[in-house]
């Protein structure tokens, strides 16, 4: 702390106390001015920057990015690692927020060897649950082959977050980790999928336990989207098609279109793909559901503003020349 302004930390301690977030910056920002070479400083001004504790009108990621850059220079040969492994893991999520999914990796990765070698297992399985969020953001952008490694990742988290020692991070891995193993391209595609199910069951578990309604809405949606793409036995190849519709049939209990317009779209669009599908078994009972469902799905896409999808639903019900005037 610096001799001409010795309480300024304190009080920058106690304004973040009190969530007073913009205060606090100004304040390690003037502590900072007397004390350049303060790389603790410097990160913890990364951190009020970047919105981690609480979202506040003074967030800004590039901000924030260049202070976690200037911490680790300051202790980037000499400083002790687990120290650097905090910056890295700071600069790392930051870059990831701000839409930065490469230049987030190397920092990232370097953290999660750092807190392996000192044996923080904690750290190292929440960094590891990252990277894995961060390989299916990359996946989602276009290089599907970024599933595998994303998996990857979730298993080693899930070596630490364990169901018994920690179930609602448990739960929250388990889940990504199903939505990982459901769009992995390679390896057996129908034993990928029975690895997503088990997922999804396991974060059942936990969420049924906690009456995590919304989480077990989501669940639902997810195992429609599974068992839509897993074969059905030979004696009855529509059975899955037909648990599909009933997870998302309970999802749709529980998504209310004025509150989570998009995800209860999502869920019809869904509904109405299985639906589509039931057509090879029973096009007499199939079609008609569909359009209903797809209609549905149109409406919750264009209440929240999802133009892309709203234009996919409606080729689907101009495809079967059911679109409404209200529709188009």
């Amino acid at each position: 702390m610096s001799q001409e302004n010795p309480g300024l930390e304190a009080l920058a301690a106690e304004q973040c106390a009190a969530h007073h977030c913009e205060n606090a910056i100004s304040l390690l920002e003037a502590a900072f001015v007397h004390q350049p070479g303060n790389a603790e400083l410097s990160h913890q001004i990364g951190f009020c920057y970047s919105g981690a504790c609480r979202r506040h009108s003074q967030v800004s990621l590039s901000l924030a990015i260049a202070y976690f850059e200037r911490a680790l220079d300051l202790v980037r040969t000499c400083g002790p690692r687990n120290v650097r492994a905090k910056y890295l893991d700071s600069l790392g999520n930051a870059r990831r927020a701000d839409r930065q999914p490469a230049r987030a990796l190397p920092p990232l990765e370097a953290a999660g060897q750092l807190y392996q070698d000192l044996g923080l297992r904690e750290d190292w399985a929440r960094t590891e649950y990252n990277l894995g969020n961060m390989f299916c953001e990359l996946a989602e952008a276009g290089s599907p082959s970024m599933w595998e490694k994303a998996v990857r990742h979730y298993l080693n988290a899930l070596s630490v977050r364990t169901e018994k020692v920690d179930p609602a991070r448990f739960a929250a891995t388990a889940q990504n980790l199903g939505t990982a193993y459901r769009e992995l391209i390679s390896g057996d595609r129908t034993a990928n999928l029975r690895r997503a199910i088990g997922c999804y069951v396991a974060a059942f578990r936990v969420y049924t336990a906690a009456h995590r309604v919304e989480k077990c809405a989501d669940l639902h949606n997810n195992l429609g989207n599974v068992y839509l793409n897993l074969p059905g036995p030979p004696e009855a190849p529509c059975k899955n098609i037909r648990r599909a519709l009933r997870h998302c049939a309970v999802a749709l209990r529980i998504r209310a279109r004025s509150s989570r317009p998009c995800d209860y779209a999502v869920t019809h669009f869904n509904r109405g793909q299985g639906y589509l599908l039931l057509s090879a078994c029973d096009p007499c009972e199939s079609v008609q559901p569909a359009a209903t469902c797809l209609r549905e799905a149109l409406g919750g896409f264009l209440l929240c503003g999802d133009a892309e999808n709203a234009g996919i639903v409606k080729l689907r019900l101009e495809a079967l020349e059911l679109v409404s005037p209200a529709a188009a």
